[in-house]
């Protein structure tokens, strides 16, 4: 949400203040962003970039969405949406999508739209940029706009669909954001034009009623064609009128429908509940009058106050967490524009539900504190730091920011109506104005923003025993009471000056490779630790890093289950011995560089992510973290909470449980092999037993790094002998973890499970497939991608496009290259209770019949086309290598599998991909897991279709 001021009377007084400076000097704009607009009122706009290089990425902006539509057509917009893949003058029913797919793309990454309060956009992502291509691709767009036809007969097959997305979305939180929506914008347009409408109006519409939505707002007046691509702009200019340029809206225009949103006139409490949901959220909320779009400088330095003072008390509310003093497990405060209509000023906190009232106090009390005080010199140059930092870095990034990001960009500044900067221009502005922005300046404008006023306070909590629901008026009592607390002035920043005591006594590189036709450096430290390097300047002004840590999660047991995550939060909420979690936060500020951890299954995985200019800062961090890194007690309570929290949500949806089920059935109920551990696991669990843990690994494990980026080598090995060499002896390799690759006996197959789940939500959720390949196995692996690719068009086709059942399925490949046996390849959805055994039965025909038969010659080469499509993409970018290279040795890879990997897959057969899937979708290795409401009738015995796959 783009931070925006709020009050006008605020907004002119800042103004003011800048008048003298800049006057109504107009924001500069990226002159390499082309725009035009064609005789009928189409707009176009092009984007020349080479990131991914001799590929154009398109999208059409339609400038309507649920605002616009009347009370019949409520859900019309999106629905209509789904029906520009349904026909059109130029692609029968049915033709679109394998148009596409025979091209190289896939439905979904690079097919795609969405449907907001007041615009729908649709995008293409060609492998290409080509004049056919483009050509073919405007046309489709245009099609989009003005053709489509509409068939009543494809308008009644796609309401399943749409229903299916309506079922599939369901949820505590959608719950909560519908009723949250409806009450607290009430009697605004807003209110009731939710963009996936009415069950009603999906169920009935007829064309009619879908043909007055679309001629009435897919006019050329309200379309906007972008382009983003590795090509010069000429050639597309002809094309654009060809296809945009002949079409005249054939009925009146409308105005524009607003969200009707208008500033709240008294304080009023909202007592929101759900018996799904499991913590407390409070949130308090301002509505102001919106302002025109920001096209000054004067108007952007409005904007950077209202920055610079929320991210100085979002500073202080996260700070008060890692000091341990807060009631919330997060916390922030913002002020945003709301849909061009208006300016929304929150703060908000979740924890405990019984903690709502003191979080509520806290929040308010923060912000109270700012009113009354205002911010401190060190908080300020610490925030300047920051912003000029990032804006210094995303001119480095720029020129390799990928087309995507730009196209969303340019997408933005259209719905806005706000000019798109370039990254240099947004640094130039930043520089001419922090330094004419004062503290009194930022002080006096947030206070006017956060004035006790008529907030709407909105409290959501779990309806359950034990639960105590508060009164409206025991909310604003506890609000004004907070507001009305004194308090005193907090101290000013002290900043460390350093990460480390004192310097690493350094190591030395043993040894090197270096893989020619790679270009991939291989080596040894003379601690033991293993190294991998690959230079990359795809991605400007980016490397990344990672520490793999051999152990975790594959040493667990039922007893201690889930303490690897419990360890890994200490990376995000960095301390160590020396320095608390907020003094590393404000030493970090102003770096352009990010540290992380997460558990992989047989290592704890540390990232570094960020500018090579920050990387020795970086390494110095994790360097500090893995010799003396501290879990503070703020980040074990807080991970807690979140974990049993996040199970108390989960436990109740179908989704969840049916992937618990799966996960537990095709692993024997292996404890390591949990997506979630359990209430009991997690109380058992100490922080004094997590730190323990976190020391074993950190300190003694056998240790992998991988750097890849826009670094030398030279420069890269004396920070690997100072920050690394130095963490400690440790064994070359983790030979005993071998031991530990075998999961539990799974049992004889086909293992089906089918659970009943303790939800209000009317979703099942059915989910089949079998134990696949290991990683290692690269042959079977390759072909089981393939035959992945065919696979998602057949599901596609016949469950989603013809059947109905679902919104979105899909295949999905994933080789184990942890556990012996232990890969999976499976395919689920979210449907209607009553349906489930339908999908498996479904899926498994065609499971069954590809096993069979294999893909024909024409989708072999389809889904090779894809692979190539994608692979052209993945090969040039640094985070495929960084993926492949992490724990590379660990799981005992091998360069050779590294090379000429598009040229391997051309080699596959058809046979190949038939016999290798034959091999794994057996009766022995396949499984089927349904899950349903409790409250669910009694499903119909399985189908005939339900028959096991063939005998191994």
């Amino acid at each position: 949400m783009k931070t925006r001021l709020i009050r006008p009377l605020v907004w002119l007084a800042t103004l003011a203040i800048a008048m003298p400076l800049f006057a109504a000097d107009p924001l500069p704009s990226d002159a390499r962003i082309l725009s035009g607009k064609l005789a009928n009122g189409v707009t176009w706009k092009y984007r020349k970039h080479d990131n991914p290089p001799g590929r154009m990425a398109l999208m059409m902006h339609v400038a309507s969405g649920s605002l616009n539509e009347t009370e019949e057509q409520r859900g019309l917009a999106h629905f209509l949406e789904h029906m520009a893949f349904n026909g059109s003058e130029h692609f029968a029913p049915g033709e679109l999508v394998p148009y596409f797919e025979r091209i190289g793309m896939q439905f979904g990454p690079d097919l795609n739209a969405f449907t907001g309060f007041d615009q729908t956009a649709y995008m293409l992502f060609l492998p290409d940029a080509t004049e056919p291509q483009v050509a073919d691709a405007l046309k489709v767009l245009s099609d989009y706009a003005f053709r489509l036809l509409l068939l009543p007969a494809e308008i009644d097959r796609e309401r399943g669909v749409v229903l299916s997305e309506l079922r599939a979305g369901m949820s505590a939180q959608q719950r909560i954001r519908d009723e949250f929506i409806e009450r607290v914008f009430a009697g605004s347009h807003l209110s009731q034009r939710l963009p996936i409408g009415k069950r009603e109006v999906i169920e009935n519409a007829d064309r009619d009623r879908f043909e007055a939505y679309y001629r009435t707002w897919y006019r050329p007046q309200n379309i906007t064609v972008i382009l983003v691509g590795d090509a010069e702009p000429e050639p597309y200019l002809p094309l654009l009128e060809k296809w945009f340029g002949q079409y005249e809206a054939t009925v009146a225009a409308a105005d524009q429908a607003r969200p009707g949103l208008r500033p709240f006139e008294t304080e009023r409490a909202f007592i929101i509940t759900d018996p799904e949901h499991a913590q407390g959220n409070v949130d308090l909320y301002a509505l102001h009058p919106g302002r025109q779009p920001t096209t000054t400088i004067a108007q952007a330095r409005v904007e950077l106050v209202d920055r610079l003072a929320l991210w100085m008390l979002n500073r202080r509310l996260s700070q008060r967490v890692q000091r341990g003093e807060a009631a919330y497990r997060t916390a922030q405060v913002s002020v945003g524009d709301f849909l061009n209509d208006a300016v929304l000023v929150s703060g908000s906190a979740t924890g405990e539900p019984d903690a709502w009232e003191k979080m509520l106090a806290e929040v308010i009390l923060e912000i109270r504190r700012a009113r009354e005080h205002g911010f401190l010199p060190g908080e300020f140059d610490l925030c300047q730091r920051e912003v000029l930092s990032g804006a210094e870095d995303a001119v480095r990034k720029e020129p390799t920011q990928n087309a995507r990001g730009l196209l969303f960009r340019i997408l933005a500044g259209v719905n806005t109506r706000e000019p798109v900067l370039s990254a240099e221009q947004e640094l130039d502005v930043l520089q001419k104005l922090l330094p004419t922005i004062t503290l009194a300046e930022l002080n006096a404008a947030f206070a006017a923003h956060y004035s006790p006023q008529a907030f709407a306070y909105v409290v959501t909590l779990p309806e359950k025993d034990g639960i105590k629901l508060p009164a409206e008026d025991e909310v604003l009592a506890a609000a004004r009471a907070a507001f009305a607390r004194s308090t005193v002035q907090i101290a000013d920043v002290a900043a460390a000056d350093s990460l480390l005591a004192q310097p690493p006594v350094p190591g030395k590189v043993t040894e090197t490779t270096r893989d020619e036709d790679l270009q991939i450096v291989s080596g040894w430290l003379s601690n033991g630790v293993r190294f991998h390097y690959r230079f990359m300047d795809y991605k400007k002004d980016l490397v990344l890093v990672s520490f793999a840590l051999a152990g975790g999660q594959i040493e667990e047991t039922s007893a201690n289950a889930g303490i690897t995550l419990f360890a890994s939060r200490l990376f995000a909420q960095p301390a160590t011995d020396r320095l608390d979690s907020s003094a590393l936060q404000d030493l970090m500020t102003g770096r352009n560089i990010a540290i992380g951890a997460a558990p992989a299954n047989d290592h704890l995985r540390v990232t570094l992510r960020g500018s090579p200019q920050d990387l020795e800062f970086g390494l110095q961090l994790a360097h500090a973290l893995l010799i003396s890194g501290k879990l503070e007690q703020s980040a074990y309570d807080n991970t807690r909470q979140q974990i049993l929290q996040q199970f108390a949500m989960a436990r109740r949806m179908p989704q969840f449980v049916a992937l618990e089920t799966f996960v537990k059935a095709v692993s024997g109920g292996d404890p390591r092999r949990i997506l979630l551990p359990a209430v009991e696991q997690v109380e058992a669990l100490t922080l004094e037993a997590a730190q323990q843990w976190f020391h074993r690994i950190a300190r003694s494990a056998p240790l992998e790094v991988t750097i890849v980026g826009e670094v030398p080598l030279e420069t890269v090995l004396p920070l690997l002998e100072t920050y690394v060499a130095s963490l400690g002896e440790r064994p070359r390799t983790a030979e005993h973890l071998e031991p530990l690759r075998t999961l539990r006996d799974r049992g004889p197959g086909p293992l089906v499970r089918h659970v009943r789940v303790d939800t209000i939500t009317p979703q099942g959720f059915a989910l089949t497939g079998f134990v696949a390949a290991d990683a290692q196995n690269i042959a079977d692996v390759r072909a089981l991608n393939l035959a992945q690719n065919t696979l998602d068009s057949r599901l596609i086709k016949r469950v989603r496009e013809e059947l109905a059942l679902v919104y979105s399925i899909s295949a999905s490949h994933s080789p184990d290259p942890v556990y012996h046996d232990a890969g999976s390849f499976l395919s689920g959805a979210p449907c209607d209770p009553a349906k489930t055994d339908e999908v498996v039965a479904e899926v498994e025909k065609i499971f069954t019949a590809f096993a069979a038969d294999g893909p024909s010659a024409e989708e072999l080469a389809t889904a090779l086309r894809q692979t190539l499509n994608s692979l052209d993409q993945q090969l040039k970018e640094p985070s495929f290598w960084f993926d492949r290279l992490s724990a590379f040795d660990l799981h005992k890879g091998r360069l050779e599998d590294l090379k000429n990997i598009p040229a391997a897959y051309e080699a596959i057969t058809a046979e190949q991909v038939r016999d290798t899937f034959r091999k794994y979708y057996t009766s022995a290795r396949q499984f089927r897991v349904t899950a349903v409401p409790e409250t669910a009738a009694t499903p119909a015995e399985p189908k005939a279709e339900l028959e096991p796959a063939p005998a191994d």
